[in-house]
């Protein structure tokens, strides 16, 4: 009687056991699952940044090109016209000493 109370008891934990590894077993099939899902979002996402990301380079040498084309283009009158832009249009601050006098030949 005693053997068979030992063996119910073995075969008690046993079931026990077994029910167990399965829940974990499915668990850990479910979070793989949801893991690959994941990554293959990730994947999908970083294929998408990186084709904007293309287009956006093509975009900015298209632009780079084309500003490149247009200052190439430039009438070149061999002279540098004061710009009303540039800080103090090309004229020292006030108050500055006045710049050195020019070389009498550059040769």
């Amino acid at each position: 009687m005693a053997l068979q109370q030992h063996t119910a008891q073995l075969t008690e934990k046993y079931d026990n056991l077994k029910a167990e590894y399965a829940e974990l077993k499915a668990s850990h099939t479910q979070q793989r699952a949801e893991q690959r899902a994941e990554s293959e979002q990730l994947k999908a996402s970083q294929a998408q940044q990186k084709t904007e990301y293309e287009a956006a380079h093509e975009q900015q040498k298209a632009a780079y090109e084309q500003l490149h084309a247009m200052i190439m283009n430039l009438p070149n009158s061999g002279t540098c016209a004061p710009n009303p832009f540039w800080a103090y249009n090309h004229q020292p601050p006030l108050g500055s000493p006045p710049p050195p006098p020019a070389p009498s030949s550059l040769y």
